[in-house]
């Protein structure tokens, strides 16, 4: 019960933006873009490039990779449901839906609550692979669902996460030996805004979606088949890497990586489809669902830690 209490005191605050963000919404006080714009080309930016300097070689590469093949494998349960269950959906959102996992919004309070402070550099490791893949992959499908093959791939090549990734591993190279006080201040501040933004982003788009429209049985089999599909698939890695190659050391890295499929459909998807202008309502609402869901199972999955 402690573990449940400690998650819920930490991401209550960060909760709460989500019927602001519902509130605002119905206002139309702050359109989405001025919230979604430097949350994308500068706090995430900064959060990634401090972080991978932070983060040991190892685990950087070991758990961005296996968040990486996750998040890559999760589209094949997502082209099941698609074709078994509703072909009127878009595809390409649905497949982003699948793959990206909430690991900066939730992730950074959930696992400050879980681990402490510390623990978020090791969560940037799981980020790098997951971010790595949305925004080559994942942000080229939810591109595709309202622009051209060629209009899509311009986006692609917009995306922050590239610039500052590549940034991160420069000056990783060069051997950088600390960030000044004043980044490292401002990156502690960019956590904050960055789950605090999401869940206003979150809130926003589902200011206008009617609930008595919704489809529950279809949001909670969408649910359900994206849980256990990644739950079987970060299993089977993780007992690969346990028993065959023993490269994790770090037994809180292994328990970050178990959580990984239990957290929400990531808020990156409501951020692009605004960014985007497509889609936003039906991404807004999936999310919500999901984030009830990892609410319950995180805290119990996390006392056995």
């Amino acid at each position: 019960m402690g573990i449940f209490l400690d998650l819920y005191e930490s991401l209550f605050p960060y909760l709460l933006c989500i019927p602001l963000g519902i509130w605002l919404g119905k206002k139309g006080w702050i359109p989405t873009q001025w919230v979604t714009k430097p949350l994308v080309w500068f706090f995430m930016p900064l959060l990634v490039i401090y972080h991978v300097q932070e983060a040991d070689q190892q685990n950087l590469l070991v758990m961005s990779s296996l968040s990486f093949a996750l998040a890559t494998l999760m589209i094949l349960p997502a082209i099941w449901i698609y074709r078994k269950y509703d072909q009127k959906s878009d595809l390409n959102l649905l497949k982003s839906c699948f793959s990206f996992y909430n690991v900066a919004f939730f992730g950074i309070p959930t696992v400050q609550a879980l681990f402490g402070d510390g623990s978020v550099t090791l969560l940037i490791c799981i980020y790098v692979g997951t971010a790595f893949y949305g925004d080559l992959i994942g942000y080229y499908q939810v591109a595709r669902s309202g622009l051209g093959q060629k209009e899509a791939f311009k986006e692609v090549l917009k995306a922050p996460f590239l610039y500052a990734f590549t940034i991160a591993i420069l000056l990783k190279v060069i051997g950088i030996p600390s960030f000044p006080d004043v980044v490292v201040d401002a990156a502690d501040v960019s956590g904050t805004v960055v789950s605090v933004a999401g869940m206003l982003i979150i809130g926003i788009n589902a200011s206008s979606v009617k609930f008595n429209s919704l489809d529950y049985t279809f949001l909670g089999r969408l649910n359900l088949t994206r849980l256990i599909a990644g739950i079987f698939i970060m299993g089977a890695f993780l007992t690969i890497e346990f028993f065959f190659l023993d490269i994790i050391k770090e037994e809180e890295a292994r328990h970050m990586l178990m959580l990984l499929p239990l957290f929400p459909v990531a808020a990156n998807v409501t951020v692009f489809a605004s960014f985007l202008g497509t889609k936003e309502k039906e991404s807004a609402m999936l999310i919500l669902t999901s984030i009830l869901l990892s609410l319950i199972l995180v805290p119990i999955l996390a006392n056995f830690f």
